[in-house]
């Protein structure tokens, strides 16, 4: 009988050991895994003073969904989509507007579907007698993953009589698994456009991880 008990004890013994060590290796992994990540794309901690409330709370995994879609599809090109406006001055004066649209299909490590995000930038020039004028940019995004942050572009004429642009803007996640931290990645949009050829592609580029 304490054979028997002496067992009995043991076992739960080695039951107990190796649900802690699950449990630390667990963190330990998860811990690593968030470094990497890190490392790997550049992400910095973030400080939003206003706001900061409106950055989605995502796990740190559906934030990896999130960055490996956009490092996948850094090499991909898309063409360039404009809309005219009515000129402000009448006849002679057009205000157009250069569409940059991606969307992407966010997954987790397992592969299982998150759900779409969409990232679009759009440049707004005045035609005048054949000049080209910028007037500014906006950043827009279609998810609740992220918030999506960018401010102006650079723009700049090709001796072809083209315009090049590009920009820096940042993605924000609140990661609930890693102490609900604060944290951005910096990712880069770079595009052309030919007013006379009417065409012109652009990409997104996440800054730090392009390949």
């Amino acid at each position: 009988m304490k054979s028997i008990k002496f067992f009995l004890a043991c076992v739960l013994v080695l039951a107990f050991t190796a649900c802690s060590n699950a449990e630390s290796d667990g963190f330990e992994d998860n811990s690593s895994s968030f470094e990497s990540m890190r490392s790997l794309y550049g992400i910095e901690t973030a400080s939003l003073e206003t706001q900061s409330e409106n950055i989605p709370s995502v796990t740190a995994e559906e934030m990896r969904g999130v960055l490996e879609a956009l490092r996948k599809n850094s090499d991909i090109s898309y063409d360039c989509k404009v809309e005219d406006v009515e000129g402000y001055y009448g006849t002679g004066n057009d205000k157009k507007t250069v569409m940059m649209t991606a969307e992407y299909k966010a997954r987790t490590r397992s592969g299982a579907l998150l759900e779409n995000f969409a990232l679009c930038v759009s440049l707004k020039f005045n035609i005048d007698k054949n000049s080209v004028y910028y007037v500014g940019t906006s950043y827009d995004c279609v998810t609740d993953l992220f918030a999506w942050k960018g401010y102006g572009a650079s723009i700049s004429a090709t001796p072809e009589g083209g315009t090049v642009f590009t920009s820096t803007s940042y993605i924000y996640f609140r990661v609930s698994d890693e102490g609900d931290c604060l944290v951005k990645v910096p990712v880069s949009f770079k595009g052309s456009y030919d007013f006379d050829a009417a065409q012109g592609t652009y990409n997104f580029i996440l800054s730090k991880a392009v390949n």
